[in-house]
């Protein structure tokens, strides 16, 4: 007898390196290719045909009589948890790029670190694409091929486990079933809150916002890319929803990065010797800061951590907003960064951990 499907038997996988090309899965036979995805809130994708029809048409009737597929589109987005480990594929799907070094092979073989950038445009404008696997109990096993990373956003706030949100868009190929059987993610080292500590550096004065009574209230970094979704149906392609049927409707062969942006928003106490807000006034180029501090890396001479560090190389302030926390007076930045031309850099993540690569 069919029985009702829960949310909570949903279950989600990504591919554990980017598809080979936009939109060619890496084979979903082979459980080790693919890495799953814990999500905190109940989001499932959703598969948006898109339609045609002969409405106007020199029919001699009033309305419609025909109906067909145009193109297909996919989208979703997740809340989830950041983890040392995992958090390296949706940065390398938000910047497109990763350079990743060993600090010390001999005393630290565990320990990886990967710089994370934006990548060079006029060299390709293609993300990176992953395929994605979603499960709902027995009613729904699919396979998104050619998933992009639209939006990514790091945050933090109180005692809590730092979070990840992220919006994605697919090809709108849906694969049923997925052929994947999926394995469960375990091992996993997460950051929160309390191991954050927010700098702003003017050149001369370096603010730090962990210490009391400079208290970082909650923090927030975007990295918003603009996908080129209508661009992905390209003429001659020849990409449909089934493969040679040419009325079940197109999918995308490509998704390119049109523009890229970042935000930062902290929020802090204000103090009686505060000189955030003349910072905003005199649009002083500060350098923005994050450093996120783990335990230790296992595996080695205990020398390096677990780490995630965020840093803006010239940040000046767009707003400075007045409130209250809990019935201190508070400020929120809201922080513009911009691209150096000193160094040739904007927003740069660096992650410590032990996964030896991200794309390989």
């Amino acid at each position: 007898m069919p029985t009702p499907q829960h949310i909570q038997q949903r279950k989600f996988w990504r591919g554990k390196l980017a598809d080979t090309a936009y939109g060619t899965s890496r084979d979903p036979a082979t459980d080790a290719n693919y890495k799953q995805f814990i999500a905190k809130d109940r989001n499932l994708a959703n598969l948006q045909p898109n339609v045609q029809d002969n409405a106007g048409y020199a029919t001699g009737y009033p309305r419609a009589t025909e109906q067909w597929l145009s193109n297909h589109n996919v989208t979703f987005s997740h809340d989830f948890d950041l983890c040392a480990q995992e958090i390296g594929r949706d940065l390398y799907d938000a910047f497109g790029k990763v350079v990743t070094t060993q600090p010390n092979a001999v005393d630290e073989p565990t320990v990886y670190k990967h710089v994370f950038s934006t990548m060079d445009l006029t060299v390709s404008r293609q993300l990176p694409s992953r395929s994605w696997v979603e499960k709902v109990g027995s009613a729904i096993n699919r396979l998104h091929p050619g998933v992009c990373l639209a939006q990514l956003a790091l945050s933090g706030e109180a005692s809590a486990r730092l979070s990840g949100s992220g919006q994605w868009q697919g090809s709108g190929k849906e694969v049923e079933p997925s052929g994947l059987t999926g394995e469960n993610i375990t091992g996993l080292i997460y950051f929160y809150e309390s191991q954050c500590t927010v700098k702003f550096d003017d050149g001369t004065t370096l603010t730090n916002m962990a210490t009391a009574p400079n208290r970082l209230n909650s923090w927030r970094c975007e990295i918003i890319n603009q996908l080129l979704a209508d661009d992905g149906f390209r003429p001659g392609a020849a990409v449909f929803q089934t493969a040679d049927d040419f009325d079940s409707g197109e999918v995308r062969s490509e998704l390119l990065l049109g523009d890229q942006s970042f935000n930062i928003v902290a929020n802090v106490r204000l103090l009686s010797n505060d000189p955030l807000r003349a910072y905003l006034k005199a649009q002083t180029n500060l350098i923005f800061t994050n450093d996120i501090l783990g335990p230790v890396i296992p595996g080695g001479d205990d020398g390096y951590n677990y780490q995630l560090s965020i840093k803006a190389y010239q940040a000046p302030f767009k707003a400075v907003q007045l409130g209250e926390r809990n019935g201190l007076v508070s400020i929120e930045l809201q922080i513009n960064p911009l691209f150096q031309l000193s160094s040739g850099k904007d927003l740069e993540i660096t992650l410590y951990n032990d996964v030896a690569s991200y794309v390989a």
